[in-house]
């Protein structure tokens, strides 16, 4: 989801200074270091990325190339407008993202990310909302978007395990149902729908 919404975004004008995969960065405390950890974190340049009709190609650090976490710090700190990608844990994002966000001291912010049900815009509000709550009071929220995505064989299984025991239970026969349907997700046109959102937050600012 990251990589596409990057690409689109590219497209459209906007420059990313960095673009990082975090997952397996030796991250230091987020209190010393500003910002910890994050499914994905890209940064968009000073003066460049806030106007959504810039022309300069995209530049960005390859996800297999993981900065330590004081580079992560400077990289978010010199950024105008931070993207941050997460997938939904218990009705919120993973602790690791928690605690990135709290780093985000002043930084204009877009939220993005994936769960398993996808079928409610207001679902998709309420963990935005709850996600959102981890910045800090200065920083400024500029919008936010989700959509499906997909679950492991784990889940599954545990679904089907329910049905095992209990054949008639139609909530796992829905669970079931929705971890099918979600394996397609994210598709082209949630990330289309996603970065749509993202641009207009983006002229939004630059107004």
């Amino acid at each position: 989801m990251a990589d596409a919404l990057q690409r689109e975004l590219s497209y459209a004008g906007v420059r990313f200074a960095t673009f990082i995969d975090l997952d397996d960065a030796d991250a230091e405390p987020a209190q010393s270091e500003g910002v910890e950890s994050a499914k994905s974190a890209e940064g968009v340049e000073n003066g460049q990325g806030a106007n959504a009709d810039a022309s300069v190609p995209a530049a960005s650090v390859p996800a297999t190339s993981v900065p330590a976490a004081s580079t992560i710090a400077t990289q978010a700190s010199e950024a105008d407008v931070v993207f941050v990608g997460f997938w939904c844990d218990k009705g919120s994002c993973s602790p690791a993202v928690q605690h990135f966000l709290q780093g985000l001291v002043g930084k204009r912010v877009f939220l993005f990310g994936t769960c398993g049900f996808g079928e409610s815009d207001e679902y998709f509000a309420q963990i935005l909302e709850r996600v959102r709550a981890y910045l800090p009071v200065d920083a400024q929220y500029i919008g936010g978007a989700m959509c499906q995505g997909k679950m492991g064989m784990g889940v599954k299984r545990r679904y089907e395990g329910m049905l095992e025991k209990d054949p008639e239970n139609a909530q796992a026969r829905m669970l079931i149902d929705n971890w099918n349907k979600a394996q397609i997700h994210p598709s082209e046109d949630d990330v289309s729908r996603i970065a749509a959102a993202a641009k207009e937050a983006l002229e939004g600012i630059a107004e």
